[in-house]
């Protein structure tokens, strides 16, 4: 009589085991989550700077010689038809002198001191990054052609272009190797027969898990006063939204694996 009950004891026994596997799950999606946050923001933001610094990047030529309004429009579409100018804007020297004189007023009396003259027309150009990433040659090639045109261009601001892009591209790469292998994990979890079998409160801890990344991020950004534009400025919605559901399958997929 007494084997008969011995059975029954040893299965109750295994029952609070069962939460305890979860909170090791929610822990681990937690911690992933987290990393993954991390990525967003620094995604995000060395996304939007780079732009910013290629968008702010322009090369300078002066005319050094006199020319009439006809050259310098026949100058203008000369240069408009290269494949790696985007855009060519013409400044003569009034304009010049208007645009000085929003930015430091101070400046524009000192240069009317020196004569009006002394403030020559020039052209504006943006670059293609193709371009900008070989600044040196492609401005070489320019001012070989153009013997009239005097270039001007930050080459510190041209290398921090380059190397701002080459760190966004990585970080990329990174973000599709890391996806790629969570989902060759996946796969071959649910590929290979275990006896445990899928939970949804597995699916629950890992978008719980999810959430409180998503918050816990929120109370590392208030205190810096940009919460309000954290969703536009350090993530986005889209984002968000697919890592929690990446996160839910996640912890899908752990509660079939069960090996904390």
């Amino acid at each position: 009589m007494d084997d008969l009950f011995e059975e029954p004891r040893r299965k109750d026994k295994k029952i609070p085991q069962q939460p305890h596997l979860y909170r090791k799950l929610f822990l681990l999606v937690f911690a992933i989550a987290l990393l993954w946050q991390g990525l967003i923001f620094v995604d995000v933001r060395l996304s939007s700077y780079y732009q910013e610094l290629r968008d702010s990047f322009k090369v300078i030529l002066t005319i050094s010689s006199a020319e009439n309004n006809e050259q310098l429009s026949q100058l203008g579409d000369s240069l408009n038809q290269k494949t790696d100018i985007q855009t060519v804007k013409l400044f003569s020297p009034k304009d010049a002198l208007d645009i000085v004189r929003q930015q430091n007023p101070q400046l524009v009396e000192s240069l009317l001191l020196m004569g009006k003259e002394r403030m020559p027309a020039y052209f504006e150009l943006t670059l293609s990054p193709q371009a900008i990433n070989n600044i040196r040659p492609f401005v070489d090639n320019l001012a070989a052609e153009y013997e009239n045109l005097v270039p001007h261009y930050n080459e510190e601001h041209a290398a921090l272009v380059l190397y701002t892009g080459i760190c966004s591209k990585v970080l990329h790469l990174v973000f599709v190797l890391s996806l790629l292998v969570f989902l060759t994990f996946m796969f071959l979890v649910e590929a290979t027969p275990v006896s445990g079998t899928h939970s949804w409160g597995g699916v629950l801890s890992g978008i719980l898990a999810a959430l409180l990344a998503c918050v816990v991020f929120a109370g590392l950004l208030y205190p810096t006063g940009f919460l309000a534009q954290a969703v536009s400025h350090f993530t986005s919605l889209g984002r968000e939204l697919l890592l929690i559901v990446f996160c839910g399958l996640l912890g899908w997929t752990l509660s079939k694996w069960q090996k904390f």
